[in-house]
Protein backbone atom coordinates (compact mmCIF):
# COMPACT_ATOMS: atom_id res chain seq x y z
CA UNK A 1 0.00 0.00 0.00
CA UNK A 2 1.23 3.48 -0.82
CA UNK A 3 0.50 6.86 0.78
CA UNK A 4 -0.53 10.13 -0.81
CA UNK A 5 2.99 11.02 -1.94
CA UNK A 6 3.92 7.54 -3.19
CA UNK A 7 5.69 6.36 -0.04
CA UNK A 8 5.15 2.78 1.09
CA UNK A 9 2.86 2.40 4.14
CA UNK A 10 3.00 -0.33 6.80
CA UNK A 11 -0.32 -2.17 7.05
CA UNK A 12 -1.03 -3.33 10.62
CA UNK A 13 -4.27 -5.20 9.85
CA UNK A 14 -8.05 -4.76 9.67
CA UNK A 15 -10.68 -3.97 12.25
CA UNK A 16 -14.45 -3.99 11.72
CA UNK A 17 -16.30 -1.42 13.82
CA UNK A 18 -19.94 -0.45 14.12
CA UNK A 19 -19.80 3.19 13.01
CA UNK A 20 -22.61 5.68 13.59
CA UNK A 21 -23.10 8.78 11.45
CA UNK A 22 -25.24 11.40 13.27
CA UNK A 23 -26.83 14.67 12.16
CA UNK A 24 -29.15 16.09 14.81
CA UNK A 25 -31.78 13.41 15.39
CA UNK A 26 -31.11 11.40 12.21
CA UNK A 27 -28.50 8.64 12.41
CA UNK A 28 -27.24 5.59 10.55
CA UNK A 29 -25.10 2.77 11.91
CA UNK A 30 -23.13 0.41 9.68
CA UNK A 31 -20.39 -2.17 10.12
CA UNK A 32 -17.32 -0.72 8.43
CA UNK A 33 -14.02 -2.55 7.92
CA UNK A 34 -11.10 -0.21 8.57
CA UNK A 35 -7.56 -0.80 7.35
CA UNK A 36 -5.10 0.05 10.15
CA UNK A 37 -1.85 1.59 8.89
CA UNK A 38 1.27 2.93 10.53
CA UNK A 39 1.93 6.31 8.96
CA UNK A 40 1.87 9.92 10.11
CA UNK A 41 -1.27 11.58 8.81
CA UNK A 42 -3.41 14.64 9.37
CA UNK A 43 -6.51 12.46 8.94
CA UNK A 44 -8.19 10.18 11.49
CA UNK A 45 -9.86 7.97 8.87
CA UNK A 46 -10.32 7.72 5.13
CA UNK A 47 -13.50 6.11 3.82
CA UNK A 48 -13.03 4.06 0.66
CA UNK A 49 -15.29 4.28 -2.40
CA UNK A 50 -16.44 0.76 -1.53
CA UNK A 51 -17.58 1.97 1.93
CA UNK A 52 -19.24 5.10 0.51
CA UNK A 53 -21.14 2.90 -1.98
CA UNK A 54 -22.08 0.40 0.75
CA UNK A 55 -23.71 3.11 2.89
CA UNK A 56 -25.04 5.04 -0.13
CA UNK A 57 -23.08 8.20 0.72
CA UNK A 58 -22.31 11.11 -1.58
CA UNK A 59 -19.15 13.03 -0.71
CA UNK A 60 -18.26 16.51 -1.97
CA UNK A 61 -14.71 17.72 -1.36
CA UNK A 62 -15.64 21.12 -2.76
CA UNK A 63 -18.40 21.59 -0.19
CA UNK A 64 -16.58 19.65 2.58
CA UNK A 65 -19.73 17.58 3.17
CA UNK A 66 -20.95 14.03 2.95
CA UNK A 67 -24.63 13.10 2.70
CA UNK A 68 -26.33 9.77 3.22
CA UNK A 69 -29.80 8.52 4.11
CA UNK A 70 -30.81 7.16 7.49
CA UNK A 71 -32.70 3.87 7.45
CA UNK A 72 -35.88 5.95 7.93
CA UNK A 73 -35.09 8.01 4.80
CA UNK A 74 -33.93 11.23 6.53
CA UNK A 75 -30.90 13.00 5.01
CA UNK A 76 -27.80 12.93 7.23
CA UNK A 77 -25.23 15.64 6.47
CA UNK A 78 -21.70 15.28 7.83
CA UNK A 79 -19.98 18.67 7.64
CA UNK A 80 -16.45 19.93 7.88
CA UNK A 81 -15.19 23.46 7.48
CA UNK A 82 -12.41 25.51 5.94
CA UNK A 83 -10.61 25.76 9.31
CA UNK A 84 -10.49 21.98 9.72
CA UNK A 85 -9.45 21.46 6.09
CA UNK A 86 -6.68 24.05 6.37
CA UNK A 87 -5.48 22.52 9.65
CA UNK A 88 -5.36 19.03 8.07
CA UNK A 89 -3.45 20.38 5.09
CA UNK A 90 -0.93 22.26 7.27
CA UNK A 91 -0.45 19.20 9.51
CA UNK A 92 0.15 17.01 6.46
CA UNK A 93 2.97 19.33 5.39
CA UNK A 94 4.59 19.00 8.84
CA UNK A 95 4.53 15.22 9.09
CA UNK A 96 7.78 13.40 8.56
CA UNK A 97 7.38 10.98 5.69
CA UNK A 98 9.22 7.67 5.79
CA UNK A 99 9.22 4.44 3.83
CA UNK A 100 7.76 1.42 5.59
CA UNK A 101 7.59 -2.20 4.49
CA UNK A 102 4.23 -3.95 4.22
CA UNK A 103 4.26 -6.66 6.91
CA UNK A 104 0.79 -8.21 6.65
CA UNK A 105 -1.81 -8.92 4.03
CA UNK A 106 -5.56 -8.61 4.51
CA UNK A 107 -7.15 -11.87 5.67
CA UNK A 108 -9.21 -13.84 3.15
CA UNK A 109 -11.14 -17.07 3.12
CA UNK A 110 -9.43 -20.31 2.13
CA UNK A 111 -9.75 -21.09 -1.57
CA UNK A 112 -11.09 -17.62 -2.54
CA UNK A 113 -8.99 -15.92 -5.21
CA UNK A 114 -8.36 -12.18 -5.48
CA UNK A 115 -10.26 -12.16 -8.80
CA UNK A 116 -13.35 -13.66 -7.10
CA UNK A 117 -13.18 -11.03 -4.37
CA UNK A 118 -12.88 -8.24 -6.98
CA UNK A 119 -15.88 -9.61 -8.95
CA UNK A 120 -17.99 -9.78 -5.76
CA UNK A 121 -17.25 -6.12 -5.01
CA UNK A 122 -17.95 -4.90 -8.54
CA UNK A 123 -21.24 -2.97 -8.79
CA UNK A 124 -23.98 -4.32 -11.01
CA UNK A 125 -25.96 -2.24 -13.54
CA UNK A 126 -29.22 -0.78 -12.17
CA UNK A 127 -31.07 -1.51 -15.42
CA UNK A 128 -30.85 -3.50 -18.66
CA UNK A 129 -27.84 -2.40 -20.71
CA UNK A 130 -27.00 -2.34 -24.38
CA UNK A 131 -23.59 -2.19 -26.03
CA UNK A 132 -22.88 0.91 -28.16
CA UNK A 133 -19.80 1.99 -30.05
CA UNK A 134 -18.68 5.54 -29.28
CA UNK A 135 -15.49 6.94 -30.75
CA UNK A 136 -14.30 3.49 -31.80
CA UNK A 137 -14.75 1.96 -28.31
CA UNK A 138 -17.53 -0.28 -27.02
CA UNK A 139 -19.53 0.93 -23.99
CA UNK A 140 -22.39 -0.57 -22.02
CA UNK A 141 -25.17 1.97 -21.60
CA UNK A 142 -28.56 1.81 -19.92
CA UNK A 143 -31.33 1.31 -22.47
CA UNK A 144 -33.13 4.39 -21.13
CA UNK A 145 -30.24 6.64 -22.27
CA UNK A 146 -30.60 8.35 -25.61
Amino acid sequence: MYGFVGDQVEVRGHIELRTTFIDGTASRTANIKYLVVNTPSAYNILLSRLTLNKIGAIASTRHLKMKLLSLEGAVITIKSGQKEAKKCYENSLKTKRGVFGVTTQPPREEGVTRAEIARARRPEPAEVVQEREIGGKMFKLGKSLG
